[in-house]
């Protein structure tokens, strides 16, 4: 076999393999959003019909955690209202991430709001919550750490001059942390 062929089935296989151990960790870590709420229970949380949900992962990112996004339209085909802030829409949207297991990168993740609080990138002071391992509201949504998996889950509602609460978040996050004990019991078996 001459060289070149040599080389360039050496390089295939590698591929492969790479390409195999790739799938296999974003297998191990891939959370999906969409599955830890359904319209229901969001329904119940904000009073409102909501649709089935609209999923959107960037996968395995460059820190190594498997990031999934599913976002919920309130009241889908309800004409946007021009004179209402943020034209009338309204949503839920919940990021879930899962990282790479015991590196302590949930935690970290969580106290990236508290610092982004304190350098004035985000308005308000983060403020403890009791929810899975850690939890805090930011203002603008509920961040919670559950092990190795952190969640933010945040209700857009805009009502003119009213400050935003944390009430329906907190809400979803026990069905969320529920979904996530049960994955955590599948996978140990």
């Amino acid at each position: 076999m001459n060289r070149a062929l040599a080389t360039a089935l050496a390089t295939a296989l590698l591929s492969g393999a790479v390409f195999t151990a790739s799938d296999a960790a974003q297998s191990s870590l891939e959370i999906n959003a969409c599955e830890l709420l359904t319209p229901a229970e969001i329904s119940a949380a904000v009073g409102l019909p909501v649709d089935k949900g609209r999923r959107q992962d960037e996968g395995i990112s460059r820190d190594g955690q498997y990031s999934s996004t599913c976002f919920w339209t309130i009241e889908p085909g309800k004409a946007p209202d021009q004179s209402a802030p943020g034209r009338g829409r309204r949503f839920v949207i919940l990021n879930a991430h899962r990282w790479p297991a015991g590196q302590g990168m949930a935690k970290k993740f969580l106290d990236a709001f508290q610092e982004s609080a304190d350098q004035g990138v985000i308005a308000n002071q983060p403020v403890p919550r009791k929810f899975g391992d850690d939890a805090l509201w930011w203002g603008d949504g509920l961040a919670v750490r559950k092990g190795d998996v952190s969640f933010g889950i945040s209700v857009f509602m805009p009502k003119r001059g009213e400050a935003r609460t944390s009430a329906m978040e907190e809400k979803l996050a026990p069905h969320i942390l529920k979904r996530l004990d049960r994955m955590d019991r599948k996978s140990a078996v």
